[in-house]
């Protein structure tokens, strides 16, 4: 009997996510084989449960000692909590993060290991040691790969071209799920600073004293278990660290980064030496940042060195004719994940997407697609395969069918889904010139800037007629 099946590891993971954030679980057995790995976070961790499972822990991470190995001692008995990790994976991939690994008991006696991990950072190793004829990979996204042919997302694509031109700071703001890291690595991989290293950085949740160490390094014997180590500024010198949710970082720490910014030195803690450091800093904020400035939880002095160039990332409530081509790259890429043959989805749940405000914005919309394709079974994702999530809105949908008096143009035969979709969207913005009297009014009661509705008004020659 294998004690490892699905059921036991799922089992052992819920208690292990009742007890600690983490992206990720990862259980091994008495000999270090990995048995299960689950991640909640697919940009971070760098390869899949497939190729994990059945591996030995040291051939996922070739560089670490077996001595310092954290799931290899808690097979030993010696658990490790909250410890500040760097590893390097058998792809190349390097991993800043915290992890916490205990023993597996059953009875009294080990029968392997858990370990769940909380990401910091990461970045790659160089590749120009491998000819470019192997092909390999891209390591980051780049502009094109930036989805979507609205003005919006035209414009945006612009701004991103224009700053990767310099090496001035950039502030990323929008709301959870716009794509903020996105365009930083897209800035980043048009720059003069391609070949050196992106850092990304999520600045919520970490303690200051450990995220102090791990933006700008260590000195051994600083404090206890500290080991001279280098910091992201200056792993990334040359290149580009991005600051994401910079806004949740602590005041302290922010009159730290100002300080970088002004002399382009760092100080590892436990030391009096200054290392002079090149990087260009993009950060984003996922909320207004005057707002965060007036309640005291952002230095107005960091705000303006960041702020040399303010890029809006626009949701997807703003962006809604990208819709069909933002289903349609994920339909696409889950079909080779779930190895299925999904064409797309029905008029209904078409009418469900684009009526959702979609708070979550382009991420929500990949876990909606995502949950879709564990029900559907078809060749198009149904009405019933969407999550509960869009209950609200596919409720009231329900009740306006029942009355018969809705008017979303059904996809037919010689329709596409994005003529569809265009069809849909002159029929709202038609029905709420009628309630309206001004354009700021009609774009307001729309949920777009008056930028956008003036587009929309002009590709679908659709008059004013109060306007005139």
């Amino acid at each position: 009997m294998n004690i490892f099946d699905e059921q036991f590891c799922e089992y052992i993971e819920s208690l292990i996510l009742k007890e600690v954030f983490s992206d990720g679980v990862l259980i091994a057995d008495t000999k270090g084989i990995i048995r299960y790995m689950n991640t909640y976070n697919k940009e971070i961790f760098f390869f899949n449960h497939r190729e994990a499972v059945g591996k030995h822990i040291l051939q996922l991470y070739p560089d670490v000692d077996p001595e310092n190995s954290t799931l290899l001692n808690a097979l030993k008995g010696i658990p490790t909590l909250g410890r500040q990790t760097t590893q390097t994976a058998f792809n190349g991939q390097t991993c800043i993060f915290y992890e916490h690994t205990i023993p597996l008991k059953v009875a009294g006696k080990i029968i392997g290991a858990v370990s769940s991990a909380k990401f910091a950072a990461s970045y790659r190793r160089e590749l120009s040691i491998k000819p470019p004829e192997l092909n390999q990979p891209k390591q980051f996204y780049e502009i094109s790969d930036i989805i979507g042919s609205s003005l919006i997302v035209q414009h945006l694509k612009e701004q991103l071209r224009s700053v990767s031109k310099t090496s001035s700071s950039v502030l990323l703001c929008g709301e959870t799920g716009t794509g903020k890291e996105l365009a930083a690595q897209s800035i980043h991989s048009a720059s003069k600073r391609r070949e050196k290293y992106f850092i990304s950085q999520n600045c919520s949740a970490i303690p200051l004293n450990l995220l102090e160490g791990l933006l700008f390094g260590t000195t051994k014997g600083s404090f206890t278990g500290a080991e001279d180590k280098a910091g992201i500024f200056e792993i990334a010198d040359g290149g580009t660290i991005f600051l994401d949710e910079v806004n949740s970082m602590d005041m302290n720490m922010q009159t730290k980064i100002l300080k970088v910014i002004e002399e382009k030195k760092v100080t590892r803690l436990g030391s009096n030496k200054a290392i002079p450091v090149d990087v260009r800093i993009i950060s984003a904020m996922n909320e207004d940042p005057l707002t965060c400035i007036e309640q005291n939880r952002f230095r107005a002095d960091l705000y303006y060195r960041l702020l040399t160039v303010q890029i809006k990332m626009p949701t997807l409530k703003e962006r809604l004719e990208d819709l069909p081509l933002l289903i349609q790259y994920y339909i696409d890429y889950y079909n080779k994940e779930m190895g299925k043959s999904i064409k797309g989805v029905s008029s209904q749940v078409l009418e469900a997407l684009t009526a959702y405000d979609w708070p979550g914005n382009v991420r929500e919309l990949r876990n909606v697609i995502e949950s879709a394709f564990n029900f559907a079974g078809d060749e198009y994702i149904d009405y019933e395969h969407l999550p509960a999530s869009l209950s609200t809105k596919r409720g009231q949908i329900l009740i306006n069918r029942e009355r018969k008096d809705f008017s979303f143009p059904v996809v037919c035969k010689g329709r596409t889904l994005t003529e569809s979709v265009e069809a849909y969207e002159k029929n709202c913005i038609e029905n709420e010139i009628q309630m309206t009297n001004s354009l700021s009014e009609l774009a307001s009661n729309l949920g777009i800037s008056r930028q956008s509705l003036s587009y929309k008004l002009k590709k679908y020659q659709i008059k004013l007629p109060w306007a005139t």
